[in-house]
């Protein structure tokens, strides 16, 4: 009774989470898990030996090819996707929803006057990156605001990479009121390295992050809050669903949450 779940990076801050709140759901209906590293988007030549052995399995933020998935999904039966989409509408899926909370954002960020926006994109080759930028870019049209090629940093879900970005701006421009960050590490590291540049937040400029955790409340940072665990809970008890004979089909979306802290309101 074995359930693989697949990531590229077991370690870090989202991807741990998500196993965290797995492994409690599949613990307690006795199924042992096994965590299985690959690179972003590996091939079906990276899948384990045996894996259609295994009872099912979870991939976590596009750790999969198209070419895999099909593989996983004709040999395990049985899979659940993460912060992921797959081509093949048969297999469900677990996601934050990234509309409603770059609207949660963008509105709380309007309500502060602010009007100038800056956006530190995520990696635009998982399912979160791009919703949420695509989220971003609707929402500050919406308010009838711009949003230009210059408005949108590197990021990719790094924060030293957000971090060397945002110092670029700093030194660059002062034309901006808003930083919106695709995760809250990114949103702290653009704090951190605004204030560092002498740049008053949130007196002269608001910053606030997607997701949240212990860090960001530390930071007294501004977020949507966004449960991590709760989507390895509800990823999990999908996956033994269909275990025990269930047909899902489609993707579910968990909602998010506005946390005004001391980062956004001047």
């Amino acid at each position: 009774m074995r359930v693989l779940v697949f990531t590229n990076d077991a370690g870090a801050v989202f991807q741990s989470a998500v196993i965290r709140g797995a492994t409690a759901v599949l613990d307690a209906a006795g199924r042992r898990v096994e965590v299985v590293e690959v690179g972003p988007q590996a091939p079906a030549s990276a899948l384990p030996r045996g894996v259609g052995a295994a009872d099912g399995a979870l991939v976590l933020a596009s750790a999969l090819s198209e070419p895999a998935l099909r593989e996983l999904w004709r040999s395990a039966g049985a899979v659940t996707l993460v912060s992921h989409l797959a081509s093949e509408a048969r297999v469900p899926a677990v996601l934050h929803d990234n509309a409603q909370g770059m609207r949660q954002l963008v509105e709380h960020l309007v309500a502060c006057g602010r009007r100038s926006f800056v956006y530190v994109r995520g990696d635009v080759t998982q399912v979160d990156g791009r919703q949420r930028e695509e989220a971003f870019r609707e929402e500050v049209l919406r308010h009838g605001l711009e949003v230009g090629e210059d408005d949108l940093l590197e990021g990719g879900f790094v924060p030293e990479v957000a971090r060397a970005s945002v110092a670029r701006l700093a030194r660059a421009r002062d034309d901006f009121d808003a930083v919106v960050a695709a995760d809250y590490l990114m949103a702290i590291a653009a704090v951190e390295e605004l204030r560092s540049a002498g740049v008053s937040v949130p007196g002269r400029v608001s910053v606030v992050g997607f997701g949240d955790g212990p860090e960001a409340s530390t930071a007294g940072l501004t977020v949507v809050a966004a449960d991590v665990e709760e989507l390895g809970r509800r990823a999990a008890r999908q996956l033994v669903a269909q275990l025990e004979g269930g047909r899902l089909t489609g993707y579910t979306l968990l909602s998010t949450r506005l946390v005004v802290r001391a980062t956004s309101a001047p």
